[in-house]
């Protein structure tokens, strides 16, 4: 009998000790946390009244409680005849507790949920997303309005099937070479064909620099993200494309340069034959078709075969993935519709799949082929999709 008396009053010690605390969690100290953490009878005693609290809010929640029968409720909900006692003992104070329960959900969360600290894979741009021109003397156009230049003819501006602007140098009449500075944001794409009829599109988020017309032996240009090049041969002038890790050299052909970061630089070859170099020297490689030269921390290119389907459609309006790992998916989502990327698993960053969508579809629309796929669930809050 005396053991039984004395669980009785522990249990209710623990019960007044979440009552002090949940009336004021602001005032919650390590210790206290701590030893609520290790108190399995408050703990318990939590999640019950917790039952009770979600179910009050589910029935309304605005409107004023009958605490008694929730109590009651409460109370039958135990099958345990020792909890039983208990309830009938501390009555008064598990009713308070329900009420204040409303105002206490998240801390409840903290104590009967385990925290998981999302991974941030991709964090969205908060700057204005427009494609802008800029030129020699610095002045910046944004390409939605006329593009004029000091003596010379203007680049025509066409659209394409897919309603995306392009710029032709070709028909450029200039007195003197400028250099022209493309910046495109998250969210678009944009094609350029430069003076010698090279067509390149450029992706989200992407930087290029090159000039209105080549001169000198070499045809240069820079590139800070991803662009696909359709090169016109002249085996007199190698094409040369800089970024900040690689160089990429070539008379006529067709490839992908990927250059987001130094860890995701990639040069991928379609046909023709190219050079790749590591711009810090001491690495090259010569790629054939179907061939990728991924460049490694050490300075060293890996090369695999790779499907090249994926690093054609982008240019053509389509997410293209096949057997590549979540985490490189969805920061390709989150480049082009300008979103934070959470994960809260890291295993599921490393899951290997094949996805196909539209770009020109809304970001509701690419979530919800990803959650038909049932190998994740992607939600979208605000401004971040997170995935579970």
């Amino acid at each position: 009998m005396n053991e039984h008396t004395d669980n009785i009053n522990n249990t209710e010690e623990s019960v007044k000790k979440a009552l002090d605390i949940m009336e004021s969690p602001a005032e919650i100290s390590d210790k206290q946390l701590q030893e609520l953490l290790e108190d399995e009878e408050c703990l318990q005693a939590c999640r019950d009244i917790m039952d009770s609290s979600l179910f009050l809010q589910q029935k309304g929640g605005t409107e004023l409680p009958d605490i008694e029968a929730e109590l009651e409720r409460f109370k039958k909900k135990k099958a345990v005849s020792r909890m039983r006692s208990i309830h009938r003992k501390t009555g008064i104070g598990i009713a308070a507790m329900v009420a204040i329960l409303f105002g206490s959900y998240y801390f409840i969360n903290i104590l009967t949920t385990p925290s998981i600290e999302p991974i941030t894979v991709f964090t969205a741009d908060t700057a204005p997303q427009h494609i802008i021109l800029q030129k020699d003397n610095g002045e910046k156009i944004m390409l939605s309005e006329p593009v004029i230049a000091d003596n010379q003819i203007p680049p025509k501006t066409a659209t394409t099937k897919s309603e995306k602007k392009e710029l032709d140098y070709r028909q450029v009449i200039s007195k003197t070479t400028q250099t022209h500075v493309l910046t495109i944001p998250r969210g678009e794409s944009f094609k350029v064909v430069l003076c010698d009829g090279t067509e390149v599109w450029l992706n989200a988020n992407s930087n290029f620099v090159y000039p209105t017309a080549f001169v000198g032996k070499e045809r240069v240009v820079t590139l800070e993200g991803e662009a696909y090049f359709k090169v016109t041969k002249d085996s007199n002038r190698p094409f040369v494309v800089k970024t900040p890790t690689v160089q990429t050299r070539v008379l006529g052909t067709e490839f992908n340069i990927r250059s987001y970061s130094p860890e995701d630089t990639h040069v991928v070859l379609i046909n023709g034959k190219v050079e790749v170099s590591n711009t810090q020297g001491g690495s090259y490689t010569r790629l054939y078709p179907g061939e990728d030269a991924h460049l490694q921390s050490d300075g060293n290119f890996v090369l695999t075969e790779v499907d090249l389907d994926s690093y054609v459609y982008w240019k053509d309006g389509y997410f293209y993935f096949d057997d590549i790992a979540l985490k490189d998916i969805m920061q390709s989502l989150g480049r082009w519709y300008n979103v934070n990327i959470e994960f809260r698993s890291k295993e599921a960053m490393n899951y290997k799949m094949h996805f196909v969508s539209d770009r020109s579809k809304n970001l509701e629309h690419t979530i919800s082929l990803l959650n038909r796929m049932k190998k994740v669930t992607v939600t979208l809050q605000g401004n971040t999709l997170t995935v579970d």
